[in-house]
């Protein structure tokens, strides 16, 4: 699939912005059908939290902006003073959260923000880009770490998340059906492709076990 043909200038030069969206569509879908992914080891911003109203609530609106900010910021590279090596514009990631601390959708208040990065962005940047914003207290706790998502199963939802969204029937029937294993019974991850805030449309995924029942690979995503 060829890159989005959005198209920067800078310092005279005319470079094609790289859009998840278009490049990735299949990662991240809108499909409400059931379809996998397997992601490797990225870096990402991340942020933690305890939200009771979930996605309503102040602290994880306010952590949430708190992330993408630092984001933003490290996308715009040197147009914002980072001089990031191998620099090459992007739009920068979705947010997204795992969610963790109960049984069902509705149970789970803690939650872990992540934003991928582009494989050249370094922890120097995201530290360059933290000093210039000057975040106070909340941009202290923003992190930048290597993780894997691992292998999930996902379904999108045109509405926020709670135990009776169609997706959350989906992917448990599916689980189910294909004699899968979800790797963990409490948490869920939800990602925002299509932005966030208090009534946002999400991508659900459970983390399963890639070596048990049946998983199309027709349908499967790697990055």
């Amino acid at each position: 699939m060829q890159p989005s043909i959005i198209a920067i200038k800078m310092e005279g030069i005319i470079m094609v912005q790289f859009d998840w969206q278009i490049v990735e569509t299949a990662e991240y879908s809108h499909d409400t059908e059931p379809s996998f992914v397997t992601l490797t080891t990225r870096s990402y911003l991340t942020i933690t939290g305890h939200a009771p109203n979930r996605i309503r609530d102040p602290e994880f609106q306010a952590k949430a902006d708190v992330v993408k900010a630092v984001a933003a910021k490290i996308s715009k590279g040197p147009g914002a003073g980072i001089m990031i090596d191998r620099y090459r514009s992007y739009r920068p990631y979705p947010l997204q959260a795992v969610w963790s601390g109960g049984d069902t959708i509705d149970d789970r208040h803690d939650f872990k923000l992540w934003v991928k990065q582009p494989l050249f962005v370094k922890s120097e940047y995201a530290k360059q880009a933290l000093t210039q914003l000057n975040l106070g207290e909340l941009g202290d706790q923003v992190a930048f770490e290597n993780l894997a998502e691992g292998t999930e199963i996902q379904s999108f939802s045109a509405t926020p998340l709670t135990n009776s969204s169609q997706a959350v029937q989906t992917l448990t029937d599916a689980v189910s059906e294909l004699g899968l294993e979800q790797v963990h019974q409490d948490s869920h991850r939800e990602v925002y492709i299509d932005g966030y805030g208090p009534d946002v449309a999400a991508l659900l995924r459970f983390e399963i076990d890639p070596a048990v029942g049946k998983i199309d690979a027709g349908r499967m995503a790697v990055n």
